[in-house]
């Protein structure tokens, strides 16, 4: 896909986005006092400045998502040769990593599974502060699920 390609709906939703933004400014900005009239176009330009920095950051992210979008994948799947790493232990390797930065994550995500690999109950990891349990603690929790196999 080409950048035009890419890019040709972001502006035209961007120019769509300044167009209201803009009708909804200029009343605004005849109303209110000439000390506050730059506060309002800034104001402005920095909401659709940013939208459109979001609607970029989606279509790009997208891109980026789909198979063989990059030169190196199409030619690894022209090659037949498979990745090095398997996809699915990249993404238990990345669960892991949110797992440490995330209690929110470790115990909405990572701990249910934990709990049905396990045929008996296990004692939950130490509690660390706003963050997951360290890697020590990991491995002691998958320690006593692998004893019990």
């Amino acid at each position: 896909m080409s950048a035009k390609r890419l890019l040709a709906p972001v502006a035209v939703r961007g120019a769509a986005l300044a167009g209201v933004v803009l009708l909804a400014t200029v009343p605004v900005y005849v109303y209110v006092e000439a000390s506050w009239r730059m506060l309002v176009v800034r104001l402005a330009v920095a909401f659709v400045l940013g939208v459109a920095l979001l609607q970029l950051r989606g279509a790009v992210a997208a891109r980026l998502a789909r198979p063989g979008s990059s030169r190196l994948e199409q030619a690894l799947m022209r090659s037949g040769n498979p990745p090095a790493v398997p996809l699915r232990l990249e993404e238990l390797m990345d669960d892991v990593r949110a797992t440490r930065r995330s209690r929110g994550h470790f115990e909405r995500i990572m701990w249910p599974r934990l709990t049905t690999l396990a045929s008996r109950p296990l004692a939950p990891p130490a509690v660390r502060l706003g963050r997951g349990p360290s890697l020590a603690e990991l491995r002691r929790v998958i320690a006593a699920i692998e004893r019990e196999r």
